[in-house]
């Protein structure tokens, strides 16, 4: 599907839906909150009521989403998965933004109806994707919160001057700071933000670390491990509970070391096993996450793991990346 056609599909699901519910992934990022709050101003522009989904513990999340959060909890309704299923009807639209596998969304058992169901991300899809009859999913695309902009010009959507600064903090999330995975239309989304009042220092406060945070991800660079000349990769300590973001940050900072592509494993709570990959391109992180059961595209990847310890997932990856095709010879 085009996005113009995306556009079409919009306008005809949402026209006369009384709901709609737009619903990011788990443990949300710059890009899943920013996509999901620009999708609520196209909603209300065809008078419908958006709701979004985050059922995530807000202090648990990092500095710049609790931000998020606070500023827009009075002009968007923000509600956990069990406020919203007491308000569920059979008609609700459902939006999946940046996301769309069942297991990384608070209410994906209760999403059935294809014909009701839109999905805009960037991912790759599996046998867990959601099934839909109105899927936008493109790899190439630097980010969900991309798309969305683009959406927003395509509706004429008037955006307040704080929803085009969130959405280019989730352009700037998933490009590293236009620096990896872009493309013109990336730019081009990024210009048009401007042009709707999108504050780049404000982006910039966003991504300010937080001093805690920033120790652990440094931990975690101190952990790497050069396994090829082209390849690294960051074993953390099992009883250590990291952030899916500290995780991404540490892979991110070590592409530093002019490696190809680099690797963070790291226990991030419930049993799970977090694998963060990055690659300026030269390696296909996505296609060897897809080897863990996980995903993504050709700079950026992760997976998860249910059913190992970091030490055992650390040794699974190794056994992924011995094969000569996932890095240049030594």
């Amino acid at each position: 599907m085009d996005i113009k056609n995306l556009k079409l599909n919009i306008e005809q699901r949402i026209l006369g839906a009384k709901k709609v519910v737009i619903v990011p992934h788990n443990r949300i990022d710059f890009d899943a909150i920013g996509s999901a709050l620009g999708l609520a101003t196209i909603v209300r522009k065809m008078n419908a009521r958006p709701i979004i989904v985050v059922n995530d513990d807000v202090k648990e999340l990092q500095r710049g989403i609790q931000i998020i959060m606070d500023d827009v909890s009075k002009d968007f309704e923000i509600v956990s998965r069990d406020k919203y299923l007491e308000m569920k009807e059979d008609d609700d639209v459902y939006i999946l933004t940046d996301v769309n596998k069942r297991g990384m969304v608070s209410i994906g058992d209760v999403i059935e109806n294809p014909d009701n169901t839109i999905i805009i991300d960037h991912h790759n899809m599996d046998d867990t994707t959601i099934p839909s009859n109105a899927t936008f999913v493109d790899e190439h695309v630097s980010s969900a919160s991309e798309i969305v902009a683009r959406l927003m010009c395509m509706f004429r959507c008037k955006c307040p001057n704080e929803i085009a600064t969130y959405l280019l903090a989730g352009i700037y999330l998933d490009t590293n700071h236009m620096s990896k995975n872009v493309g013109d239309d990336t730019f081009l989304a990024g210009s048009k933000l401007a042009s709707m009042g999108a504050n780049i220092n404000r982006v910039n406060d966003l991504f300010l670390e937080d001093f805690t945070s920033d120790r652990r991800v440094q931990d975690l660079v101190n952990k790497v491990d050069i396994v090829t000349c082209t390849i690294a990769t960051i074993l953390a300590d099992q009883n250590v509970v990291y952030t899916q973001e500290e995780l991404a940050k540490a892979a991110d900072y070590v592409l530093k070391y002019g490696v190809d592509a680099s690797f963070a494993v790291g226990n991030v709570g419930d049993g799970v096993v977090q694998v963060s990959a990055r690659s300026p391109e030269n390696i296909d992180v996505g296609e060897v996450m897809k080897e863990l059961g996980g995903g993504g595209n050709q700079s950026s990847g992760a997976a998860r793991i249910t059913d190992s310890s970091v030490e055992e997932v650390g040794k699974r990856l190794r056994k992924v990346l011995e094969p000569t095709g996932y890095h240049r010879p030594i």
